[in-house]
């Protein structure tokens, strides 16, 4: 016997509410002609005027759509700026964005007055591991766009997804089926014809990617899963503006304490110190302040979307910032896939999004067994 669709599964979760909503509360209800409850179903007087009271569109669905849509494209602008401006040190890159996103944040918290401070032993373990491994996945993703085409480093990163359900197999108890171990292993093939697609067509004239970005960018992938596990693990939840703050300020003041003794260690011993701090000119200042600031912004939307939608629709929707990259890619650096990459692109990109929805339907079936028949 096959398993319903996701539609059938959201209809039977709404019926099988409506039922439980009708016995606990039938006393205050006025009964109506119904197919539910032996012929009656009763309904609240004034659940009739929620049903037909509108929705805030600050708060409705549509309005978290277009927060993640939002989210994508300043992502896709801020790391295509990131792949232009090679020549400026990655370190500066680093400490712009989070410098520029500490600020922006710092304002709001003042503006809303947050307690900043008010955070409990288990809220302070969630914003070290997110600062942490945030921090390591935004150097490790500033790398891979400086050093490899913006368009397959964001694939690339894409498919953390893929990490999320290997390590909620080992931190969070969740099992591993066997469509999910299929398309991890598609999406593992569809990295290796992005990276090295001479390998798989024993061809020396494709072009090859550089190796070390490549695993920069799998990292980025890896460190988001990471962060994304824990969080999920702690069953915390933290005011979203609390956690940017925190997360900025860690990265502002390791990218300037980085810099700062990297500069003067090279500088004492002699050595190039190009690579830590370099000259830049107004249009520089002016990339960077754009990279922090459509870095802030995707941060914040992102953040707001996922606390208002599914995070599936979230994840779905956020893919969007590919098509972004590489459009710019193409049509600004003049960067053609060749076939072969374009396959893994096509492939791993499928494959992601189908762990996302298999994902999504397993939780379904493990919270709601009663709306599933048994396949024995």
């Amino acid at each position: 016997m096959r398993h319903p669709t996701l539609r059938q599964i959201k209809k039977m979760m709404a019926r099988e509410r409506q039922i439980y909503n009708a016995w606990s509360n039938k006393d205050h209800m006025h009964a109506e002609s119904s197919p539910l409850l032996g012929g009656k179903a009763y309904k609240l007087a004034d659940e009739e005027e929620e049903d037909t009271a509108p929705v805030p569109f600050l708060k409705s669905r549509k309005f978290g759509v277009i927060l993640i849509t939002l989210s994508a494209l300043s992502y896709g602008l801020s790391a295509s700026i990131v792949s232009m401006e090679k020549d400026i040190a990655t370190p500066l890159v680093v400490g712009a964005r989070f410098l520029g996103a500490f600020v922006c944040t710092a304002i709001g918290c003042a503006i809303n007055r947050v307690n900043l401070l008010a955070l409990n032993r288990a809220s302070v373990k969630v914003l070290i591991f997110r600062s942490i491994f945030g921090f390591i996945s935004f150097v490790c993703g500033t790398y891979a766009f400086q050093n490899m085409p913006v368009g397959e480093a964001t694939v690339i990163v894409s498919m953390a997804p893929v990490f999320v359900a290997l390590l909620s197999t080992c931190f969070l108890g969740e099992s591993l089926s066997c469509t999910t171990t299929l398309l991890i292993l598609l999406s593992m093939s569809g990295v290796v014809m992005i990276v090295d697609p001479d390998a798989i067509a024993s061809s020396t004239t494709l072009p090859r990617l550089n190796i070390i970005a490549a695993v920069a960018a799998i990292a980025q992938a890896f460190s988001k899963a990471v962060s994304y596990i824990f969080i999920k693990r702690s069953n915390n939840r933290i005011y979203f503006l609390t956690m940017i703050f925190w997360y900025a300020l860690f990265g502002t003041l390791v990218s300037l304490l980085f810099i700062v003794v990297a500069y003067f260690s090279l500088k004492s011993a002699g050595k190039d110190t190009s690579w830590v701090v370099n000259n830049v000119d107004t249009k520089d200042y002016l990339c960077l302040f754009a990279i922090s600031i459509l870095g802030f912004i995707s941060q914040l939307t992102l953040t707001k979307a996922t606390q208002m939608i599914n995070t599936t629709i979230v994840s779905l929707v956020r893919n969007t910032d590919i098509l972004v990259t590489m459009m710019f890619q193409i049509f600004y650096f003049h960067i053609v896939p060749c076939w072969l990459q374009i396959i893994g692109m096509v492939v791993m990109v499928i494959a992601t999004l189908c762990i996302l929805l298999t994902k999504e339907r397993e939780r379904v079936i493990t919270q709601h067994p009663r709306c599933f028949p048994r396949c024995d």
